[in-house]
């Protein structure tokens, strides 16, 4: 029976963990009745229903930029896969769950709320930040600064960390699903061909760069013509993507820099001797670490397993918490977040 979990509620994905196991790992999407909300589909049956719904039917992102934007949505879809994962062994676990760095008070408490909804039991947050140091493996006792950048689909968070404790951070409200967003306004504005987020990513895999190629490659995929209203299938190219994209890549690395220039100086030696730790999803996109090498002027190491590093490091710092112990950091639990609410 399990009775630690860690989750990262992601705006595209939500990640369960228990002890050393990823157990579920499911697009944060929902399809509802549109009249009464009930929800129909969960997880990847819903994302194969985006842009295919009548009227009857509405597909709901319940998390937005990382915290929550329909709270009956998201509980239900957590209870959902709470009890995918689980099934009846599991009463009431103890969760740890990942946050943006600086998020509100209000924004804890409204995932704590969810959390605890869903069936768990003296639920505590961890900033997704530190989540990615402990899930690195990262030394937090040592007197010394390191960058991590957690980049996802909804928020990028930037901090230096030194001691266990966030000297400067950032949430920075670009990401991956910007870039989806971003290839679609290009398309259409191009092509006048109208693509669905689907198909936005699956350009953004194939073809998808931050940093211009001499060798060009493309990928052909189909939409609907805005002028004819049949299907019709175009060429992309990476040239074009990354025209696209670019302008939210610099956004992010301007995020990135921010946070550096709030960083204490000594803290920012160790950075640039040592360099700063890239992981999430959307740090899969090709040429970033290149990119953000030659804006930043250090070194950029990539996770080894970008996807699960901070549910990781949050499922660690549950089953050791004296991994922060003795460190300038404070888990928070529901109990402080409803007293501060």
């Amino acid at each position: 029976m399990a009775t630690n979990i860690a989750i990262d509620i992601g705006t595209s994905k939500i990640v369960l963990a228990s002890g050393n196991k990823i157990v579920l790992e499911l697009p944060s999407v929902v399809t509802v009745d549109t009249d009464t909300r009930e929800p129909i589909y969960f997880g990847e049956k819903a994302f194969e229903t985006i842009g295919r719904t009548p009227d009857s039917l509405t597909c709901v992102f319940p998390i937005k930029r990382s915290v929550i934007a329909d709270y009956d949505v998201a509980e239900s879809m957590l209870k959902e896969y709470m009890t995918a994962a689980f099934g009846n062994r599991i009463i009431k676990p103890k969760v740890m769950v990942v946050m943006p760095s600086g998020v509100t008070a209000m924004q804890h408490h409204s995932v704590a709320d969810v959390v605890e909804a869903s069936g768990g039991r003296n639920a505590e947050t961890i900033e997704a930040p530190l989540a990615v140091a402990v899930g690195l493996g990262l030394n937090l006792n040592e007197p010394k600064g390191s960058m991590v950048i957690d980049m996802g689909a909804g928020t990028t968070d930037a901090a230096t960390i030194s001691m266990g404790g966030i000297a400067a951070c950032d949430s920075i409200p670009v990401a991956s699903r910007d870039f989806d967003e971003d290839i679609i306004k290009y398309v259409k504005r191009n092509y006048n061909i109208l693509i669905g987020l689907a198909t936005a990513e699956q350009i953004k895999m194939k073809v998808g760069t931050a940093i211009e190629h001499t060798l060009e490659v493309a990928v052909t995929v189909k939409g609907r013509h805005l002028q004819t209203g049949l299907p019709t299938a175009f060429e992309i190219t990476s040239s074009e993507v990354y025209e696209a994209i670019s302008e939210k890549c610099y956004a992010i690395i301007s995020g990135i820099r921010r946070v550096i220039e709030k960083t204490p100086p000594d803290l920012v030696a160790d950075i640039m001797t040592d360099g700063i730790y890239l992981t999430g999803g959307g740090s899969l996109l090709g040429g970033f670490n290149k990119l953000l090498e030659k804006c930043i002027g250090t070194k950029v190491h990539m996770a080894p397993d970008p996807l699960h590093t901070a549910v990781n490091g949050a499922a660690a710092a549950l089953k050791m918490p004296e991994i922060l112990k003795n460190v300038d950091y404070q888990y928070r639990a529901i109990q402080e977040l409803k007293i501060e609410g």
